[in-house]
């Protein structure tokens, strides 16, 4: 590439094995992830990620103002303030948080508060919110 001087038609030519390859390492992370997945060896993780797919609308909104917060004023203003490493931190401290509160709240509850809202918007009532007690929380159930 560097002989051609970057040329286009020899740049694409010589960017076939890495675009090969990058499929290759895609389709083998998604293997390895479903047999994770299939295999029940991470079903406490499992469990919860789908708790929290459960709550998406309310987990996103949530994060979203969280991170204004954080970043923006009136809240902490640190936009700017942080290396990049330092922002894994903050993003891994939010998803942990959502990964243990999120089956938690469902415990108690059919949906996420936006989701309910959402819910009882395009029914045009109000939807049931509490589970009954006795009755465990499945994550996987749609209701």
């Amino acid at each position: 590439m560097i002989t051609s001087n970057y040329d286009i038609v020899a740049t694409m030519f010589w960017n076939v094995p890495y675009e090969i390859g990058r499929v290759a390492v895609a389709l083998a992370h998604a293997s390895v992830i479903i047999l994770l997945v299939k295999g029940a060896r991470m079903r406490w993780l499992t469990d919860r990620l789908a708790a929290v797919g459960q709550m998406a609308f309310s987990n996103y909104i949530s994060h979203s103002i969280v991170y204004a917060l954080f970043f923006y004023a009136p809240g902490l203003r640190m936009f700017g303030q942080l290396q990049r490493y330092q922002l894994y931190y903050v993003v891994l401290g939010l998803w942990i948080f959502s990964l243990v509160w999120s089956p938690i709240w469902l415990r108690s509850f059919r949906f996420g508060p936006l989701e309910w809202c959402w819910r009882s918007l395009t029914y045009w009532k109000p939807q049931p919110m509490r589970r009954r007690s006795g009755i465990p929380a499945d994550v996987y159930a749609v209701s």
